[in-house]
């Protein structure tokens, strides 16, 4: 019987969770150094988490910390990093989220061949019309950064993708906060140096706009957002995850419409409008057809 993975309450949640990364983003970009405050972030949540860790570490050994250290490189520091230094380039966020919208397709591409999940064509086509809305409301705004740019958002993508793979092929049984934890601190000794040459890693104590954001980071978009994924993608399907991201963009720029006075243009809208139906097509069940029974066939069905 084909394995059913309908939306439920922990994809609506990551959804809203994934989205509040790009909330953050906005109000990172208006603090001194963006490398300081992802560096702080992920130390932070590693102290936090530090006795969860090594009570892991103790018990599990040393192969779940280079698992989740290359899930932690892979999945958030080259997604996270490879996006801030592409926009610092002067590629615009609505071209960086065109091609990091890439993920859920380059998911499916690679789970047949290497993890043996089956794509159907309904979620084939959902994945396209999806990207075609994500496509049309991020507004592509033409080559506005040096080529490296670009690689750097396809490397972030790649990472993505890598973990997500590497995540379900290995079947690791770590817990979700010592996995946090885990992956933190790698990010955090990665984001050190760029920080360090930034602006050194001293923090602006006296600063509440750069705590709010680093502790908006730390609630939403680390133990929610990351804590969700894993979950969600020990739960079901690497393409059913993939395709529950592409419902972020709708989150998002209907919370920054909200509360930072995005336009919300023609194509936006309509944009997002595809990028819904190519969700449900993905998302929607199939339905099962069951051949009528003899009266014999029926009873027998009862009784069981």
């Amino acid at each position: 019987m084909k394995r059913r993975h309908p939306f439920t309450l922990l994809d609506f949640g990551l959804v809203a969770m994934w989205a509040s990364g790009y909330v953050g983003a906005k109000l990172a970009a208006e603090t001194e150094s963006v490398y300081l405050v992802l560096f702080w972030r992920f130390l932070l949540v590693s102290v936090l988490l530090l006795p969860a860790s090594i009570r892991h570490i103790v018990a599990a050994g040393p192969r779940s910390v280079w698992l989740n250290g290359l899930l932690g490189v892979c999945g958030m520091f080259l997604q996270i990093g490879c996006s801030v230094v592409a926009i610092g380039m002067g590629m615009s966020a609505g071209t960086v989220s065109i091609i990091y919208a890439l993920q859920p397709l380059l998911t499916a591409a690679v789970v047949g061949p290497i993890l043996g999940e089956r794509v159907a064509v309904r979620e084939w086509v959902g994945l396209v019309v999806a990207f075609a809305g994500v496509s049309i409301a991020g507004g592509y705004e033409g080559v506005s950064a040096p080529p490296i740019a670009y690689f750097l958002t396809l490397l972030g993508t790649f990472g993505l993708v890598a973990a997500t793979v590497i995540a379900k092929g290995s079947k690791d049984e770590t817990p979700i906060l010592p996995s946090i934890g885990i992956q933190s601190s790698f990010c955090a000794a990665l984001f050190l140096p760029f920080a360090l040459a930034d602006v050194g890693l001293c923090p602006p104590f006296h600063d509440p706009a750069f705590w709010l954001v680093v502790g908006w980071f730390i609630v939403f978009s680390t133990f929610g957002a990351y804590s969700l994924y894993w979950l969600c993608l020990r739960r079901s399907s690497a393409v059913h995850v993939g395709t529950v991201l592409y419902l972020t963009p709708v989150v998002a720029i209907t919370v920054t419409w909200a509360f930072f006075g995005e336009t919300l243009s023609v194509a936006k809208l309509g944009g997002l409008v595809i990028c819904l139906t190519g969700a449900a097509i993905s998302l929607s069940r199939p339905v099962a057809i069951v051949p009528p029974l003899s009266d014999a066939q029926g009873r027998l069905k009862a009784l069981e």
